[in-house]
């Protein structure tokens, strides 16, 4: 067996019990050799190797007085822990309920909000619909008073096909005629106008639906948050059935802002209204249009009626004329005959 110098190592002076619990003390020196059955180095000396690593009495007092002091501040650590969870559960609980309070009453304001649009977009739709009926009805009334004159088209193509049947001298173009063509005419402009009032009636028909439609649109966006808001208020920490979802407090791009969100419905609004005024001010023009296109037309009636009555009674007067120099004629020649 080889034989080694004899070694000493100085006990080291370890704070940290963590350290000794790894290592622990190595005792005095001594000889060691290598033990090929357990291969690894263990003290040849028959006594120092019950002695070796082992504690002393210092270090095991020492070592209970780190452990005595280890748990005093562990504890203290503790209850320094478990104050400052409490403090910051009573901060977190006080933040919520503040939050929850304000979220409570923003979200009052916003039910009032959309409650507010939600009846000027029903009175809007109600005054659009109303506008709409009154529009249809105008429409009624062009598109009748479009076939009314139909008839006295046909009358006064009659009239001047009847007298385009005389014959020689009698083929005149006078006063009854002329009037008669300017008839013709005048419905021809009239049946025009109304064409053009009646297309613009139909444009105006549909923009007046149109708005509504975006009204309506908006209206069931309104009823859907109403709906929504009015839940949100009254949802509570004591209620059940209440989760958590993901992501729901994120800022969506798609969300449209509260100015926004009022310039949205605003506009639609005042969309809505122009186009209301534009149907009474057309229905106005519609009115103004049949009345004067009556009038024309009941004017140009009475002058043909004039025109062909004087021309019947010129007639009158010129057959009897012709009659009375025809008797006299035929007198005349029955005279020279006898």
């Amino acid at each position: 067996m080889a034989e080694y110098e004899p070694f000493t190592v100085a006990k080291q002076n370890i704070e940290d019990d963590r350290a000794l619990l790894k290592t622990g003390v190595i005792g005095t020196g001594t000889e060691i050799e290598k033990q090929p059955i357990l291969d690894r180095y263990i003290p040849a000396h028959p006594v120092d190797r019950y002695t070796f690593k082992k504690w002393d009495t210092n270090d095991w007092a020492r070592h209970n007085e780190n452990k005595y002091f280890q748990s005093e501040r562990d504890r203290d650590s503790a209850e320094n822990t478990i104050e400052e969870a409490k403090q910051l559960m009573v901060s977190t609980q006080t933040k919520t309920n503040h939050t929850q309070s304000e979220v409570t009453e923003r979200l009052g304001e916003r039910l009032q909000n959309v409650n507010l649009w939600k009846f000027e977009l029903e009175k809007t739709i109600r005054d659009m619909t109303g506008e709409i009926e009154l529009l249809v009805a105008e429409k009624r009334r062009l598109e009748y008073a479009i076939q009314a004159t139909e008839g006295p088209l046909h009358i006064a193509r009659d009239c001047l096909s009847n007298r385009q049947r005389r014959i020689d001298y009698d083929l005149v173009q006078d006063n009854a005629e002329k009037e008669l063509l300017k008839e013709i005419e005048l419905i021809a402009q009239v049946q025009d106008t109304l064409a053009r009032t009646l297309q613009q009636t139909k444009d105006e028909i549909e923009a007046c639906k149109e708005a509504k439609h975006r009204l309506e649109m908006d209206w069931s966006d309104k009823y859907s948050a109403q709906a929504l808001d009015s839940r949100s208020v009254q949802l509570k920490n004591s209620k059940g059935n209440i989760q958590r979802r993901a992501g729901k407090a994120l800022y969506n791009l798609h969300e449209s802002q509260p100015g926004d969100w009022q310039t949205f419905t605003d506009n639609n609004i005042r969309l809505a209204e122009q186009e209301r005024e534009a149907g009474i001010r057309l229905r106005g023009i519609i009115g103004n249009t049949l009345s004067n296109t009556s009038q024309d037309l009941r004017e140009q009636a009475d002058r043909v009626s004039q025109a062909l009555s004087d021309r019947v009674a010129e007639t009158e007067e010129a057959t009897r004329k012709l009659e009375t120099n025809l008797k006299k004629t035929v007198d005349e020649i029955a005279a020279v005959e006898n």
